[in-house]
């Protein structure tokens, strides 16, 4: 016979104790995927450390807004930077994007963060400051979503104010009407010049020859000859203005520099005005022949306004380049301007022109004083 021996019976008391074990093992798991769990302590030899999780933070700004007290985060001087849903209630105020929205882009609004719990969308909003001023912005929303959980848990956004932008397109659409309209009175300008003055010179050349033909007598036909001769120069010499008007061809002649010393030799001569023209740096790289075109236009329609207007003995031309600009300087010796009365002497055209190639024109003058015209343009922004 064989005794066996029976395997001694655990307390009932360390089964439980590792039923309790094995229940708070589960609960922690349960807790770190859930996001309940703030760091971990990992006890070791001797020590022990304290792992943050990565999210923590959001089990703090739920309770901040659970709690009953508003909680607000200030900078030195006094500035909400943060604050609290139990905040906004004390005070009344609501916080929700909406209340910087005027009434008539709500519907919009409501549109652009319906759409954002979806996918990533941009829009323009016209905005309103606490104080009730205008502000056009730009909003991009993009839904929010938590790591590790493809669910929606709100919308995220970045707003910027579009005032700079806004007036840039602004100016754009302006400039780009501006220059639509001038083209068209510069087509009406040249049609009725090529009507009333060419048109006029070629029929008397067409009467003239037929009038040739009838002649009774060789002296009777050199006369007419002669003055058809000095209709068809003169009709020469209108078709020449029409097209320089058009094209300053004497940039594709003989450059920039030579054609802005002409304009000022020009001017000495027909008009008695000492013209001092110097002009630096131009020997390097050539600039694009749209900044050529519009630096000499600028030259043009300030000596026309000297010529018109000042009623001046000198005036000096200074035309220098260095890497990144070329500046002009027309500076007479006139009876000069109030810049801000009104009379704009071709000023508005100059700086039209400048603006088109991303310079700009500035005038200093006082009655009795003569008048200072800088132009600035970037040589690479052309």
């Amino acid at each position: 016979m064989i005794n066996k021996r029976k395997a001694p019976r655990r307390p009932r008391s360390g089964v439980e104790e590792l039923r309790n074990r094995l229940a708070a093992a589960e609960e922690a798991l349960r807790a770190l995927r859930a996001g309940e769990v703030d760091a971990l302590v990992v006890t070791g030899a001797g020590d022990a450390h304290v792992i943050t999780l990565q999210g923590a933070e959001l089990p703090y700004r739920i309770l901040l807004d659970q709690m009953y007290a508003g909680a607000v985060t200030l900078t030195l001087d006094g500035v909400i930077v943060y604050c609290n849903r139990p905040f906004a209630d004390i005070v009344r105020t609501p916080l929700a994007l909406c209340r910087f929205v005027p009434s008539g882009e709500q519907r919009a609004l409501a549109a652009l963060v319906e759409r954002a719990t979806r996918e990533r969308v941009q829009g323009d909003l016209a905005g309103r400051a606490g104080d009730g001023t205008p502000v056009p912005i730009t909003v991009t929303f993009a839904p929010l979503r938590l790591e590790g959980n493809a669910a929606v848990k709100g919308v995220i956004g970045v707003v910027v104010d579009a005032t700079e932008r806004k007036r840039q397109e602004d100016l754009r659409n302006r400039l780009f009407q501006e220059v639509m309209t001038a083209q068209e009175d510069e087509r009406r300008r040249i049609a009725r010049e090529l009507h009333d003055e060419t048109g006029q010179s070629l029929t008397a050349l067409l009467v003239g020859l037929r009038t040739l033909e009838g002649s009774r007598t060789m002296a009777e036909a050199v006369k007419l000859a002669r003055r058809l001769r000095g209709i068809a120069a003169h009709t020469l010499d209108e078709v020449g203005r029409l097209s320089r008007g058009l094209h300053p061809s004497i940039l594709d002649d003989v450059g920039l520099v030579a054609a802005v010393t002409r304009q000022g030799q020009e001017v000495a001569q027909v008009h008695g005005i000492a013209v001092d023209v110097r002009i630096e740096g131009l020997d390097a790289e050539p600039l694009s022949p749209l900044l050529q075109s519009t630096v000499y236009r600028v030259v043009q329609e300030a000596l026309t306004n000297v010529v018109k207007h000042a009623d001046a003995r000198s005036v000096s031309v200074r035309l220098v380049r260095d890497q990144a600009t070329v500046e002009l300087r027309v500076q007479d010796d006139g009876t000069g301007f109030e810049p801000g009365n009104g009379r704009h002497l071709g000023l508005q055209g100059m700086q039209e022109r400048a603006v088109l190639v991303g310079g700009s024109v500035e005038v200093e003058s006082l009655p009795g004083a003569g008048a200072t015209i800088t132009a600035r343009f970037p040589v690479r922004g052309a």
